[in-house]
């Protein structure tokens, strides 16, 4: 129902532009670069390279989209770039939103990600997975308890991946090693296949789109991280036969609550805005109106593409949960809400892990 309601605003919302304003924003014979803020081949570059083939159809002037991937510093680079373009509709970005540098004021984030214009979001779940041989060996995902010292793989410390992952596993009590080392989750699995760590964790798209296809019988999922919804965390439509993390570790815990723990409090902050729209398009700063209100018609009219929706779902494995214009401008927004006591936690977290 939200999704019908969204498509139906955005399209009102073209309808309701004046006629010269309409032509004015064509794209005939231009071409539009869609900046990706992580390297070619991972789970971001792989969902914006489906857009960029369908998106040009719902758009005036069916323009070219050109996929630019910008990687490094955790999508800062990318974003950054994104920043210093010209806003006249002609660039475009679709990210991992990078919640951590917003929340903690990086200086290297050039400009907040509520400083850009919203035009769509994509809800996704986190999965966290573990070679299968990971001594003493799993058979059930309950098995991770048995491990100890294995290597737990992730992108710099100050991604959200990463501090979800390490933080649930604190917070299970586990042995493990961080390594905050690479620059995309494409390289990631690859670590994880020759076995030069043993855990990590990746976006749906990631999960269904690579992982299982490559290696999906000498991995094993150990629990989704799914978005908030109605108040509680409820299995992704996606992934109904997975655990979220708290079903696990009520399995683990039994009778130990989660709720006032300040770990998981981080891990929920931290994770909460990434989930609820883990993929974001957007456009430059000061992008007129028009052109916005142009482009959110067009995801919106392209979420209603059977063309579209069969491209998608055989590469995820489920339709797209869309998140419209005033619901991902609210959970922008909110990343400057965060509570005082989970940014000193995640600061001081992050320093302890890039001190090992």
């Amino acid at each position: 129902m939200l999704r019908t309601i969204v498509v139906a605003l955005a399209l009102l919302a073209l309808a309701a532009t004046p006629p010269t304003v309409a032509r004015a924003q064509s794209y005939n014979a231009k071409t539009i670069t869609m900046i990706v803020n992580y390297p070619a081949g991972g789970p971001t570059d792989l969902e914006a390279r489906i857009v960029a083939k369908h998106l040009p159809a719902h758009i005036a002037g069916n323009p070219a989209i050109v996929v630019k991937d910008v990687g490094g510093a955790g999508g800062i680079v990318g974003s950054n770039e994104l920043g210093q373009a010209a806003p006249n509709g002609e660039t475009i970005g679709f990210f991992t939103l990078d919640v951590i540098s917003q929340i903690l004021a990086n200086p290297a984030l050039k400009t907040p990600y509520s400083n850009f214009v919203f035009i769509a979001g994509v809800e996704s779940p986190l999965v966290v997975y573990m070679r299968k041989d990971t001594p003493p060996g799993l058979k059930v995902a309950s098995d991770l308890m048995k491990t100890r010292g294995f290597k737990a793989l992730s992108l710099n410390a100050e991604n959200t991946n990463t501090l979800n992952m390490d933080l649930s596993f604190d917070l299970l009590g586990v042995k493990y090693e961080p390594i905050p080392a690479y620059r995309g989750l494409k390289e990631v699995e690859t670590a994880v296949l020759q076995d030069i760590g043993q855990a990590a964790n990746t976006s749906l798209s990631g999960w269904t789109g690579s992982v299982v296809p490559t290696m999906g019988s000498s991995v094993l999922p150990l629990w989704q991280l799914s978005p908030r919804h109605n108040g509680g965390y409820p299995r992704s439509a996606a992934l109904p036969n997975m655990p979220t993390f708290e079903e696990f570790y009520a399995e683990i815990h039994p009778g130990k609550p989660l709720a006032d723990n300040l770990e998981y409090r981080a891990l929920r902050a931290l994770g909460d805005p990434q989930l609820a729209m883990f993929r974001v398009a957007v456009m430059p700063p000061n992008t007129p109106d028009p052109i916005a209100a142009q482009m959110r018609a067009a995801f919106a009219d392209m979420w209603r593409d059977k063309n579209f929706l069969t491209s998608y779902v055989n590469l995820i494995k489920t339709q797209p949960v869309m998140i419209g214009t005033e619901e991902g401008q609210e959970v922008l927004a909110g990343l400057a809400k965060v509570p005082s006591d989970i940014k000193t936690f995640t600061a001081k977290y992050i320093a302890n892990m890039t001190a090992k």
